[in-house]
């Protein structure tokens, strides 16, 4: 496998740009699903899981501060900061 790798906010506007691909398909697709069908995966699933992507991905590229991991034991302190 040889890795390739984009910026963030390249697959952000990618994911952005399938999310308007996926809208206008949910307006051709029922909700529900066929009962006949095997699969529970559907275009509206699919949609819902990619907004959560892009949700997930805005709050990474923001630009305020986070602490990412912020661990306290008896002796040991780790911190980790996102700037």
């Amino acid at each position: 496998m040889i890795p390739f790798p984009i910026p963030l906010y390249i697959f952000e506007e990618l994911l952005d740009s399938f999310l308007d691909i996926l809208v206008v398909a949910c307006f051709f697709v029922p909700k529900a699903p066929a009962p006949n069908t095997s699969s529970r995966v559907s275009v509206h699933l699919v949609k819902e899981l990619v907004v959560a992507i892009i949700i997930l991905l805005r709050s990474l590229n923001s630009d305020e501060p986070y602490d990412l991991v912020d661990v306290t034991t008896d002796k040991v302190k780790v911190l980790i900061k996102i700037r």
